[in-house]
């Protein structure tokens, strides 16, 4: 390498440093970084295009112009999410005090075949909001006609409302309601979306302004994403979707782009009226509803707050139909609406749709980045024809600048390495669902999203990673035979250069790749609902007894509870929980144990909430306008703590707590009796109610015991044996006391 391409790239990596430090809180910086991040993306590209496709073969040359082509498709991309970075959205809160008069609200919440208690958490909710109650209903639009939902609208006093069919899915069952219901505004809220008592008062002063059709708020999750839960990451990265939710869709508000997803909306009525209602006929009626109200020359806002939280996709499963039906369904929108034809759009809401679309073909670029570099490691097809060095010269900066990019705009909401990790294992699913949409015009059907799913099994989804573990094998194959090239060099005849090159490539993706496969691991979900970390002063009332404790987590099934243990008289069974600020609560003791700080932990749950009750738990969780659920940042989101977390925590099934009051911990030698013969053992821990023991007698769960320890007073002691684990050649098992039991 000559000393002015050394000094070259000294000087741009100093340059592109320099942007990243201070591009952060500056505009101006930020800008000159889209700058270089376009030249020297576009400087690589001219000297890919004009020096380095192959020529050696009719399939290299295939290869290599389909690798170009998807650099430049990258490169269009681009320039549109740079034009949407160039300048700030300022724009200015509206409040309710800006009306004269306030409108009229219809609140419809859409609904097919969602769980009634988690539909049950969204109504009341809604009945929660800061908003005069005779201004505003709502109504239950039931497409799956069920008689519970008719009773839980009943006993809560909501319209709940049906149709005779489900012609045009949601958007059919959204127009149905729109003729049974005369608010002047209508908010379309899925069933899983749960609002903050605030969300009438961040979004509906935009109406004030008689050019505002709709005002979107971003989707937020309570839950974590398949990413995050398969992988153990939940503290460690966001949500998929919030880099687009959040970041995107405020940009788009610049140029009146805001896409409508589907929830979290307000609609001036006039304005869906004058389009005909909710698009019917393609399965994303959402994005094509927004487009067509912007075509028709309204003012459309997106308020980038979370006002509303709701539950991601519970499995990887259910997020690849997810994700299907919106590939589909963008496909569908462009042929029925295409953007570029559609009269009333402006340049750039053409522009910025289009690339909404374009966004879907991810898949098929993906999948060229993927098999590139395996084609000349293991079958020795050249896609790129270039000299190590002078790739050095043209890809680093660009590669670099474009690094530095994506960590200046996603402003901690998705990495580049992350972002590798969530194309690569939507590759292949969005791929064909891409191409048979194009080709074989899919049918269209509308697949409802499940929700409040519950399973105890753990499982890998084979088929689903089937393509991934071809990767990775072909991979190491690849590996193989650079290690022949290099030790055995006539057996495989590699060129150095291209080595070096693929090498790296092949790398990176495999970082990626590995990630994708532990994915695949299914983890299972005990819980029938979320638990959040609340931190509130209760009190604990037990007839005589009155305990000051800490709520750590709560749901509107149970909580986790932490007391002083000294504060413990005696055992608890049925206890009335005081929560700061709500009505006592009737709570079932379900197990007692010991934090790391020598506090005692008690887990409860709560039999039945009545409505007053529950009307203060939902809040205290999901609601309240200062909850940060939905909300955080990738923190520590490093891949390799990520595999190695995953790792460290997979287990078959968690370790379930059941003990009812506290067991102390001891070391003292028993007797213990066990099909007619003797065994020596260790108590590890005793309470009144059973104890742990250390043996190396053979027991299985469900057998009887007798324990005989003088030292703790423990005379023959009945016990059953609840669980076993073996360590080091010994037996630990859990023994519950018995006196009903007979032992033979």
């Amino acid at each position: 390498m000559h000393t002015y391409q050394i000094t070259y790239l000294v000087v741009a990596l100093l340059i592109l440093s320099f942007c990243y430090f201070y591009g952060k809180k500056n505009q101006t910086i930020l800008r000159i970084t889209i700058i270089l991040f376009l030249g020297f993306q576009l400087m690589y590209l001219v000297w890919r295009t004009t020096s380095t496709l192959p020529t050696v073969s009719l399939v290299s040359i295939i290869a290599g112009i389909a690798l170009l082509f998807t650099e430049w498709m990258g490169y269009l991309q681009s320039i549109v999410t740079s034009t949407l970075f160039w300048k700030k959205n300022n724009r200015k809160r509206v409040s309710l005090s800006s009306f004269e008069t306030l409108p009229t609200v219809d609140m419809l919440i859409a609904t097919y075949n969602e769980p009634v208690d988690l539909l049950r958490r969204t109504i009341v909710a809604c009945q929660l909001m800061d908003y005069p109650d005779d201004l505003y209903e709502i109504l239950v639009c039931d497409d799956g006609n069920r008689e519970d939902v008719r009773v839980l609208c009943e006993r809560l006093g909501v319209r709940h409302v049906t149709r005779e069919d489900n012609q045009h899915a949601k958007a059919g069952n959204l127009n149905h309601a729109m003729t049974v219901s005369t608010g002047e505004v209508v908010v379309t809220m899925d069933a899983d979306m749960i609002p903050r008592e605030n969300f009438m008062k961040e979004t509906l002063g935009y109406f004030s302004d008689e050019k505002v059709a709709f005002v979107q708020a971003p989707q937020a999750f309570y839950n974590d994403d398949p990413f995050q839960f398969n992988l153990f990451a939940g503290d460690r990265i966001n949500n998929e979707q919030d880099f687009f939710m959040q970041k995107l869709e405020e940009k788009k508000d610049i140029y009146n782009a805001t896409m409508y997803i589907g929830s979290n909306a307000l609609f001036r009525r006039e304005a869906l009226e004058k389009i005909g209602g909710f698009a019917t006929g393609v399965i994303t009626e959402d994005m094509a509803t927004g487009m067509l109200i912007q075509a028709d020359g309204w003012e459309t806002v997106f308020v980038n707050k979370v006002l509303a939280v709701g539950l991601a996709p519970e499995t990887f499963k259910d997020l690849l139909k997810q994700r299907d039906r919106w590939c589909r369904g963008n496909i569908q929108v462009v042929r029925k609406w295409n953007p570029l034809k559609t009269k009333g759009l402006t340049f750039m809401q053409k522009l910025l749709y289009m690339d909404g679309i374009h966004y879907w073909f991810f898949g098929l670029y993906k999948l060229v980045y993927l098999i590139a570099p395996i084609l000349y490691l293991v079958f020795g097809i050249v896609v790129l024809n270039a000299t190590f060095i002078d790739l050095l010269i043209y890809w680093i900066p660009a590669f670099i600048s474009s690094q530095i990019f994506a960590s200046l705009i996603s402003e901690k909401k998705r990495t580049t390495l992350w972002t590798n990790v969530y194309d690569s294992a939507l590759a292949p699913s969005m791929s064909w669902a891409i191409l048979s949409e194009i080709f074989l015009k899919g049918n269209g059907k509308f697949n409802v999203t499940r929700k409040g799913v519950q399973t105890n099994e753990r499982q890998f989804l084979w088929r689903a990673s089937l393509f991934h573990i071809t990767l990775i094998l072909l991979s190491i194959v690849g590996f193989i035979r650079v290690l022949f090239a290099i030790f055995i060099p006539e057996l495989v005849d590699l060129q150095l250069d291209s080595v070096y090159i693929n090498l790296f490539w092949v790398f990176y993706n495999l970082i990626g790749l590995f990630l994708v496969v532990m994915i695949f691991f299914e983890r299972p979900r005990y819980r029938t609902a979320e638990r959040f970390v609340i931190t509130k002063e209760a009190t604990i009332m037990d007839e005589d007894q009155k305990i000051p404790t800490k709520i750590e987590d709560l749901s509107e099934y149970g909580a986790r509870l932490s007391v002083d243990t000294n504060e413990i008289k005696k055992k608890l069974s049925t206890i009335h929980l005081n929560i700061s600020g709500g009505p006592a609560l009737e709570a079932e003791v379900r197990w007692v144990d010991k934090n790391k700080e020598g506090r005692t932990e008690i887990g409860v749950r709560f039999p039945k909430l009545d409505q007053e009750q529950y009307r203060f738990v939902i809040p205290t969780i999901y609601s309240n306008p200062k909850s940060k659920i939905g909300e955080k940042d990738y923190k520590k989101a490093g891949l390799l703590p990520t595999a190695i977390g995953f790792f460290t925590q997979t287990k078959k099934s968690p370790a379930s707590k059941a003990r009812m009051v506290l067991r102390e911990k001891i070391k003292t030698n028993a007797l213990l009796s066990y099909q007619h013969l003797k065994y020596s053992a260790v108590i590890v821990d005793l309470s009144a109610e059973g104890a742990q023991i250390k043996t190396k007698a053979r027991l299985k769960k469900d057998d009887l015991i007798k324990l005989d320890a003088p030292e703790n007073h423990l005379e023959q002691k009945v016990g059953e044996v609840r669980w076993v684990k073996k360590s080091l050649g010994n037996t630990y098992a859990g023994i519950q006391f018995s006196d009903s039991h007979n032992f033979l």
